[in-house]
């Protein structure tokens, strides 16, 4: 086996990048920041363009300034060009959807480049001990021609805005040399609007909440429990239930009254994953198919290049 003296490990995230740093397999280790599944990512930007409008969506939900964040994007590209410049890379993603779309993106800048390594986990690296990571490092492989094609046409699809693009491609079958990345888009489309206009992270916390009232936190833990790959992080979700909870329809509310806080990390979130929530009379209705999600609150939802954005009807 080859000896890779000059790498850099690309991989998800900080709880990641700190397991690899500590596997001491050598090199550098990137973390890949961006929650791709969350916001605008249209076609017909460079990766420059690109970078401005993830800035901007990341400010508007309170990670930060848009210009520190652009920047930050920015040192991230750099540094994975530079390596591609002169040094080998390893890949480190797992099966999720938030893992999957990185990696379309990273293989798409990546090209048919020699020397780009590929460890694809089926399960979760963040929580692995150093150790445990080490053990992933010897089922490293080559990225092939047909993986880095297969990535460029799934991130084409993705960006794309023809709601179409993404299904007429699964219908084709033919991402085999990825094999988590069809599931992924598969899941991605389950948060587009479905019949009733709900997506399907928004139908499982009513679901959890025609039950019985539950905390924003206890959700969260239930809904993810429930889904065969977990992808999103409990601000991204408590996002989705601050928006069941706006306007004078909504679909779920505080048991104290009263609007809802912001999520996180929105000034203002103090509390938001301990408030307990309970379902509306609106919101049972859109959850038995007899209201619209849409006409009640109205959307304004991007996932990947596909955006949906509509006003709620008069009452």
């Amino acid at each position: 086996m080859r000896h890779y003296p000059l790498v850099l490990h690309v991989t998800n995230g900080d709880s990641a990048r700190f397991g690899i740093e500590a596997a001491e397999i050598g090199g550098h280790v990137l973390a890949w920041r961006d929650t791709l599944h969350e916001g605008p990512v249209p076609d017909g930007f460079d990766a420059a363009g690109l970078r401005a409008v993830r800035a901007r969506f990341l400010a508007g939900c309170g990670w930060g300034e848009v210009e520190t964040l652009e920047s930050e994007l920015a040192e991230r590209d750099a540094a994975l060009d530079a390596a591609l410049a002169e040094d080998d890379i390893a890949l480190w993603f797992e099966h999720d959807l938030y893992d999957q779309l990185q990696l379309v993106q990273v293989l798409e800048r990546t090209g048919d480049r020699d020397g780009v390594l590929l460890i694809q986990a089926d399960e979760f690296l963040g929580p692995l001990v150093p150790a445990e990571l080490a053990r992933w490092w010897p089922a490293r492989s080559q990225v092939t021609a047909e993986q880095a094609a297969h990535a460029r046409r799934a991130w084409a699809a993705f960006r794309s805005p023809d709601p179409a693009a993404i299904p007429g491609l699964l219908d084709e079958g033919d991402l085999h040399a990825l094999p988590y990345v069809a599931p992924a888009l598969r899941r991605l489309l389950e948060e587009r609007p479905d019949g009733n206009c709900l997506a399907r992270s928004e139908r499982a916390a009513l679901q959890v909440l025609a039950e019985r009232p539950a905390r924003a936190r206890e959700l969260f833990h239930a809904t993810q429990a429930a889904e065969e790959a977990a992808f999103f992080g409990d601000t991204w979700f408590y996002r989705r239930l601050a928006e069941l909870g706006m306007g004078d329809r909504p679909l779920l509310a505080g048991t104290g009254g009263g609007a809802l806080p912001p999520p996180p990390p929105m000034p203002g979130s103090d509390g938001f994953a301990e408030r307990l929530l309970r379902i509306t009379p609106n919101g049972r209705a859109v959850l038995e198919g007899q209201a619209s999600r849409i006409a009640l609150l109205g959307i304004d939802r991007w996932t990947g290049g596909v955006h949906v954005r509509r006003p709620p009807t008069a009452a």
